[in-house]
């Protein structure tokens, strides 16, 4: 009763939809209707007017003393004739509103309505035989007898509609149905009402799916062949067999599709609707180990059917996708708890797939490349459930190399994209590998001799090695490989750098300002190498990575530094934060080179600016002395810029020199001024008296002279 209610509801829904269609088209015709009938009455109007006189012709021209505009003279055309325009309206109305109600009648009544009542019947054909028929005091095999009689019925008169031509499309439909009836039927007499054994039940499907097939082909009518599977394919739902029976059904259905499509290959493309159907019908019954024989004998048809078919087929390379993808979903499902099965199974698939794809070799039969993609996957699945995370590293970075020869050397560039696929599980592989616990990128091991450089030292020679041997083939696997290789050794390096950190005896938190600033260190030289590669290659994920990671970690600097002096075991000048603004300032420079822009030349002055600062401030806290160092280092360091900006005429130095001299002046004036001592104080402004007046001199004097 559900599914009936289901369809009744689809029905209605249907028929609201052709309702509110059906309105828009009677609404625009209506409209069109009343457009030209204001036209017609126009022009009759203008018709009833008197014909101007010949004379009034020959004036007008000659008054007009500018040319008469085209409109116009298709206006006064229009009025002059216009019985010309009066025919035409009447013909276009009868004729547009017969195409709109044939277009309607069409779709509606022609097409759509009969496949849903197609539908409807197979439904309560079902509904008669197994919900209704208890309360009917007649034998099971007067019920069947009953359904058989209907069906054959059915198929009876769509032969004879076939014959005449505003038939046909209904009868293909009735033909459909009346082969979706005989299918249920039968099985319906073997699994509900045990009337006749196995055999003669599988005999009579055969059958009739073999007459269903030979009857779409001699009458091209796909859409009773489409129909009548339907009815095939909803039998073992509809009919309350076991989950057992209905599989074996199901495959059977495939078989015998299978077997006819080899003879037929036009119409290959049902054995992908009928590989997917069952896809879906298998779905719930799956789960169980036990239940292991059904997705193995679906896939097994199927690949039977690959080696047998005709290869030159582009449906035939679709459904061997989808067979793949059936068998490795089913495998997953069926062995989603126990690993160590799931990759044996994937193991001997592969060899399968590796004796079909030799054999296809043999044949120069072009299907070998599909099933060498076939074991591959099959190998990294296999790794991946089999193997643990070291092994699988190693395993998918050997493989990856292989590939690459192989493509190199012996040309096979359909294998660039197993190549990507194998290196890029080897990076994520070595990001996310564990041992004893712990992320080998962050744990603390010894430097050098651990499980880490075995870890990552492997994927980085073999994407890098990858990338060489491919390097005159594909230059955009080249520099993708390239890329991921630069990277991941980066990434390395910043492991081995953290824990030789992490093994010194310091303070903790001297430990963690440490590692900040050593990633700062590294990320500038990153962007830096990315930068460069950009630069030579135009390859556009270098300048990715390049613009994502310089700011990142020009910010991390600024954020990690402030407070350094405050760590134990800070020395002044000698420390890792000089080192990271250094690193900071060189990065900026080149990249001016690069881009030819001020901007990382300014960059580069103020983050000369930030150190001095921060170190002065370093001095002054581990000496406790010389307060004036901090505004003394200002002034010097910004009168010293501009100095050496006017001298080397350099626009972006003396512009950094005159504001950094303004921030000093404001420092020393309000800070200065109100907190350090007298001495101090005098230091101060002596210093910054003495620059500004030298900048001063320097500047005016180099300016006359250049008059």
């Amino acid at each position: 009763m559900v599914i009936l209610f289901f369809f009744n509801t689809l029905l209605f829904v249907g028929i609201l939809i052709g309702l509110i269609i059906l309105s828009e088209k009677v609404a625009s015709v209506s409209k069109t209707v009343d457009y030209l009938t204001k036209t017609i009455s126009k022009l009759q109007a203008n018709n009833t007017q008197p014909e101007p006189q010949k004379p009034v012709e020959k004036i007008i021209p000659e008054k007009i003393e500018q040319p008469v505009k085209p409109e116009v003279i298709t206006k006064c055309e229009a009025d002059i004739t216009p019985e010309k325009n009066i025919k035409t309206p009447p013909k276009y109305i009868e004729v547009t509103n017969e195409k709109s109600d044939f277009e309607l009648q069409n779709v509606f009544l022609g097409n759509i309505f009969n496949k849903i009542g197609a539908i409807a019947i197979i439904i309560a054909v079902v509904i008669f035989i197994k919900l209704i028929s208890p309360f009917i005091t007649i034998t099971p095999l007067m019920k069947i007898i009953f359904s058989f009689f209907a069906g054959f019925a059915m198929i009876g008169s769509a032969f004879y509609m076939h014959k005449k031509d505003n038939l046909k499309n209904y009868s293909e439909v009735l033909l459909g149905t009346g082969f979706a009836t005989l299918f249920i039927t039968s099985f319906c007499g073997y699994s509900m009402f045990n009337l006749y054994n196995t055999g003669t039940a599988i005999s009579m499907g055969a059958l009739l799916l073999l007459a269903t097939f030979i009857i779409s082909e001699k009458m091209k009518t796909p859409s009773m062949l489409v129909i009548g599977l339907i009815g095939g394919y909803l039998t073992p739902i509809f009919s309350g067999t076991t989950y057992e029976a209905s599989m074996w059904y199901l495959i059977f259905l495939n078989l015998v599709s299978i077997v006819y499509t080899l003879r037929n290959q036009r119409y290959s493309y049902i054995n992908i609707i009928n590989l997917i159907i069952t896809m879906f019908a298998f779905m719930p019954y799956v789960i169980e180990p036990v239940k292991v024989t059904y997705p193995l004998g679906l896939w097994g048809i199927y690949l039977l059917y690959d080696i047998l078919r005709d290869k030159s087929s582009k449906t035939g390379y679709s459904l061997s996708i989808i067979n793949y993808a059936v068998l490795t979903i089913f495998s997953i499902l069926l062995f989603h708890n126990a690993h160590t099965s799931l990759g044996y199974l994937f193991g001997v698939t592969a060899f399968i797939y590796a004796g079909i794809a030799v054999y296809s070799y043999i044949l120069k039969n072009q299907l070998y490349k599909t099933y060498v993609h076939y074991i591959l996957l099959n190998a990294w699945l296999g790794i991946f459930f089999l193997l643990n995370d070291i092994s699988s590293v190693i395993s998918w970075s050997v493989i990856a190399v292989i590939l690459a020869v192989l493509v190199s050397k012996f040309k096979q560039k359909y294998l660039t994209g197993s190549v990507i696929l194998f290196c890029s599980t080897a990076f994520a592989g070595a990001l996310l590998a564990k041992y004893n616990g712990d992320f080998c990128i962050f744990a603390d091991y010894t430097p050098i001799l651990n499980f880490r450089t075995l870890v990552f030292g492997i994927p980085i020679l073999s994407i890098l090695g990858s990338a060489f041997l491919l390097k005159n083939s594909d230059k955009e696997t080249f520099n993708l490989l390239t890329f991921g290789g630069i990277s991941l050794a980066y990434l390395y390096i910043v492991g081995e750098l953290n824990s030789i950190i992490a093994n010194n005896s310091l303070d903790k938190n001297y430990i963690q300002v440490n590692k900040c600033l050593i990633y700062t260190i590294i990320g500038f030289i990153y962007a830096l190498q990315t930068q460069k590669l950009y630069q030579q290659t135009k390859y556009v994920l270098f300048n990715i990575a390049s613009w994502i990671i310089f700011p990142i970690t020009m910010f991390t600097l600024l954020l990690n530094t402030y407070d350094y002096h405050l760590q134990n075991g800070y020395m002044p000048v000698t420390n890792i934060r000089t080192a990271a603004y250094l690193t900071a300032i060189t990065t900026s420079i080149i990249f001016s080179k690069w881009y030819k822009t001020d901007f990382f030349k300014y960059l580069a002055v103020f983050l000369g600016l930030f150190l001095i600062h921060f170190e002065s401030i370093g001095i002054v806290y581990i000496s406790g002395n010389f307060n004036y160092l901090i505004s003394l280092a200002w002034v010097l360091y910004s009168g010293g810029i501009t100095i050496y900006g006017i001298l080397s005429n350099k626009r972006y130095l003396i512009n950094s020199g005159i504001f950094m001299i303004i921030l000093t002046i404001f420092r020393i004036f309000i800070y200065d001024l109100a907190k350090v001592e007298p001495l101090y104080k005098l230091i101060a402004f002596l210093a910054l008296g003495i620059i500004l007046m030298l900048v001063s001199y320097i500047y005016t004097s180099r300016k006359n002279s250049s008059k």
